[in-house]
């Protein structure tokens, strides 16, 4: 009896589930419809419990795209300042550039057209140093005496007067400079004609000695070189008087005066190769 059962089950198995299941599934719609209060409370409870939990990772997610969004916007803008930056040095470097150009060509056409009052050969001549020593007041010349540098031969720029060569090498030289204390040039007020002799004194600064009491000087006045002793041309400038030193005794008098030419700021100056006595127009 048993195995007629069994063979029966078998040969009806698919049918007999298939109503197995039709039965489970009428029965479980028919009890949502008789308990839909039930269920809906159930939905709502679950819904309730869930909906924070929902919220949560909503705005979790989100902000965690908008601080992925910040982080790549910062990079970019890192990137972006840092080529800027360089750009920027790029541009100051140009910029410098072109300044230190245009002031060097501004300087070679005062140079030029000094040159062109000289009547005088000249040797323009680059500066390279300046001699360290307390002793004297010097500057290093890029000349010697393999390009006609002399001993003894003027150095002069555009303002004025520099100083004169005081030793030679076969390509380089040093230039005493009128502010030394063992420099003198015989010099002229210009508006006077009143005359004597500037000396250095150490500093950036010279006197002019030797000039009458009775001679007209004043503050202000221009003081040129004279001609005298043909080792500069006459009429170059040397300095302004700031300062006059006179005593109600005595045959001379005394003054201040400030060079005309900035030594701290000198680059390049011209040697007169040539020391006779000659005026500039």
């Amino acid at each position: 009896m048993m195995e007629k059962e069994i063979s029966l089950f078998k040969r009806y198995r698919i049918p007999f589930l298939a109503v197995i299941f039709l039965t489970t599934a009428m029965l479980t719609i028919s009890y949502r419809i008789n308990n839909v209060e039930r269920l809906a409370f159930i939905d709502w409870l679950i819904l309730e419990i869930t909906v924070p939990f929902q919220k949560a990772i909503m705005y979790s997610t989100d902000a965690l795209g908008d601080l992925i969004d910040s982080y790549i916007l910062l990079v970019d803008l890192k990137r972006e300042n840092v080529a800027l930056r360089r750009m920027m040095a790029e541009l100051q470097q140009e910029n410098s550039s072109l300044r230190e150009k245009a002031i060097g060509s501004e300087r070679l056409r005062n140079l030029l057209g000094f040159s062109k009052k000289i009547t005088r050969p000249m040797l323009p001549v680059q500066i390279i140093g300046i001699d360290p020593s307390s002793w004297f007041r010097t500057i290093v010349i890029d000349k010697g005496t393999q390009h006609g540098v002399k001993r003894g031969m003027p150095a002069v720029s555009p303002e004025g007067i520099v100083g004169h060569v005081l030793q030679t090498s076969p390509h380089c030289a040093k230039v005493l400079l009128i502010t030394d204390f063992n420099s003198s040039v015989d010099a002229i007020v210009q508006r006077s004609r009143a005359k004597g002799v500037v000396e250095g004194n150490g500093e950036n600064l010279c006197s002019l000695k030797y000039a009458p009491r009775t001679h007209d000087i004043q503050q202000g006045d221009r003081v040129v070189t004279s001609g005298l002793g043909g080792r500069y041309p006459k009429g170059l400038m040397i300095g302004k008087i700031s300062k006059i030193e006179k005593k109600s005794y005595g045959l001379f008098q005394k003054a201040e005066i400030i060079p005309s030419v900035n030594f701290t700021k000198l680059e390049e100056v011209f040697v007169i190769t040539e020391t006779y006595p000659i005026e500039i127009p």
